[in-house]
């Protein structure tokens, strides 16, 4: 839940905050997904129709199947000789779908030193103090939705150039729309971007059928190597430094291997380690009764109920492996 203390905000109060004056950054978390991107984008666009000059820099490079999205290459890499000045004047900075200055990665130190007013806008549970102003919906599926309110309430029309990234965003945050915070107002809002010329066969498509052959054919060595564990009522998946190599592929295809490992009669959650140079990168799913958010805080992270991640550093995988299982075992009582 949010922290009362912190400066929360309404749909008006920071659409006050977006109508200033000067020069604005969009940010969002490393090795961003859909959600973050389509957020990312779908503001920019919002903001550059108003008349603001806006410009969106991200710590990680956009993954190759959510190249589409970015039609006007408007997503820049950081690089600190060309964009620390740029945050450090700028205005205001949004942070989109993170709930913590750290997850911004490179661009950390920069917000820390800039003047600028900073917002955020999130769904994600517990945000930290760091920021001037929260627009923090946890109810919401995804961070696009909060942004496609945001858009509604300013009464500007829909066009293809907004409605695309946000419907990516909330068909990926929602598991193409069978997760729980998937509604009939949820529906209603999708449809409103189906109206402004989203494709959904063809966004769907493009994100999950169009992948290299690197990439399943990690995926194959991936489930062959799952564990069932804790009485049969948990999932173990893991994606070694090895399996990387052997199949030439990098961090950004293991995007949604976790969701294979509930689709097995009787498993109640599961969780995808991944190693990353000196870390481990966990995933955690849960088909409802067990609520991982509060697992993956014993492993530096944090999340929604039914998915959540964390991280641990410098421990071989199979120690982080077997601290995960007994995590898991503990909570589905087995």
């Amino acid at each position: 839940m949010s922290d009362p203390a912190l400066p929360m905000t309404d749909t008006a109060g920071m659409l006050a905050v977006l109508r200033g004056e000067g020069p604005v950054i969009i940010t969002t978390h490393t090795t961003p997904d859909a959600d973050a991107l389509g957020s990312q984008l779908g503001l920019l666009r919002f903001l550059r129709a108003q008349g603001r000059e806006v410009r969106a820099i991200n710590a990680d490079a956009v993954p190759e199947a959510l190249r589409f999205l970015d039609g006007g290459n408007d997503l820049e890499r950081w690089d600190a000789a060309v964009h620390e000045h740029v945050v450090l004047d700028a205005a205001l900075i949004v942070c989109v779908d993170l709930n913590e200055r750290g997850r911004c990665g490179a661009l950390a130190s920069a917000l820390e030193r800039s003047g600028a007013t900073i917002a955020v806008i999130d769904h994600h549970l517990d945000p930290k103090p760091f920021a001037h102003h929260y627009l923090s919906v946890i109810e919401a599926s995804s961070t696009a939705e909060i942004v496609l309110d945001l858009i509604t309430a300013a009464g500007m029309p829909l066009d293809f150039a907004l409605a695309q990234p946000l419907y990516a965003g909330i068909v990926t945050d929602t598991g193409s729309f069978r997760f729980e915070r998937t509604t009939p107002a949820l529906h209603r809002k999708a449809a409103l971007l189906l109206e402004a010329g989203v494709d959904p066969q063809d966004t769907h498509r493009r994100i999950y059928d169009d992948y290299p052959v690197g990439r399943t054919m990690l995926l194959g060595r991936v489930l062959a190597d799952m564990r069932q564990v804790c009485d049969g009522r948990v999932t173990i998946l893991r994606v070694t430094r090895q399996m990387f190599e052997d199949t030439g592929t990098s961090l950004e295809d293991v995007e949604n291997i976790v969701n294979y490992g509930l689709g097995i009669r009787g498993v109640e959650a599961t969780a995808l380690l991944t190693e990353v140079e000196d870390t481990v990168k966990i995933s955690f799913r849960s088909r409802g009764a067990i609520a991982v958010n509060t697992i993956a805080q014993q492993f530096n992270g944090g999340g929604h109920r039914l998915a959540a991640g964390g991280r641990v550093y410098g421990q071989p995988l199979e120690s982080v492996t077997q601290r995960v299982v007994k995590a898991l075992c503990k909570a589905v009582g087995a």
